[in-house]
């Protein structure tokens, strides 16, 4: 994984048996307890926004082939270089705590792989964050508590989250 870091190097991570989930991107740091990579967007063929994942939930990875390398329309990967301070990002707490500025974060939890929260941090305890919550239709409807350690991934700066950050400014300017 080191070399694989170190170069840069694409790759799919999979989460069965845990979860039915694949994940792609460039790997930013892994160490024992999270997983912090650059996004690539399946649909529009760049890398977009940022996830951070529980490491315990990556039963593998396997670097991308030549084709799936052809497959990138725009290889933006060192638009989202150096961005993070990935030194004080050692565990999810510490990188909620670094994440305290993002205007909105998505977060999936262990007990439901279906549904997720998209939201801003207001608190953040040891051992809790709290998160106001942005609906579907970029409405604030309130705030909801989630117990870090049952936090199984963190998205954020992706296409979806400005989507949606842009839909609520234009709502608060009518």
């Amino acid at each position: 994984m080191k070399e694989t870091i170190k170069n840069r190097i694409p790759i799919h991570v999979d989460l069965a048996p845990n979860r039915d989930e694949v994940y792609s991107g460039i790997c930013l740091k892994s160490n024992d307890d999270i997983f912090i990579f650059i996004c690539f967007n399946e649909e529009s063929k760049e890398f977009d926004g940022f996830a951070i994942i529980r490491n315990y939930e990556i039963e593998k990875y396997r670097e991308w082939d030549k084709e799936e390398l052809s497959e990138i329309k725009k290889n933006n990967y060192s638009d989202f270089i150096e961005k993070l301070p990935l030194e004080k990002m050692e565990n999810m707490s510490e990188c909620l705590s670094e994440l305290k500025n993002e205007k909105l974060i998505a977060i999936f939890k262990e007990s439901d792989d279906d549904s997720y929260f998209v939201g801003k941090i207001k608190n953040q305890s040891e051992k809790e964050l709290e998160l106001e919550l942005l609906n579907e239709d970029a409405e604030w409807i309130g705030n909801e508590k989630i117990k870090i350690d049952e936090i199984s991934y963190i998205g954020f700066g992706t296409s979806y989250e400005k989507e949606l950050l842009n839909k609520n400014v234009l709502q608060q300017r009518v």
